[in-house]
């Protein structure tokens, strides 16, 4: 019984680590994805001239 114990508590602290990191992840991502679209292109960038041909 205790080694049962002992499994379910490792595995207990190996899911909140892979949710944990998982969540921070995301939280990049979308905070990435926001300060991509809310950025300035100037029509004379090579950005604006590559997205507009």
């Amino acid at each position: 019984m205790a080694i049962l114990g002992n499994i379910v508590f490792w595995m207990i602290i190996l899911f909140s680590i892979v949710g944990l990191s998982f969540e921070a992840g995301r939280e990049t991502g979308a905070s990435e994805e926001a300060k991509r679209h809310n950025r300035i292109m100037w029509q004379d960038s090579k950005e604006y001239q590559w997205q507009h041909k």
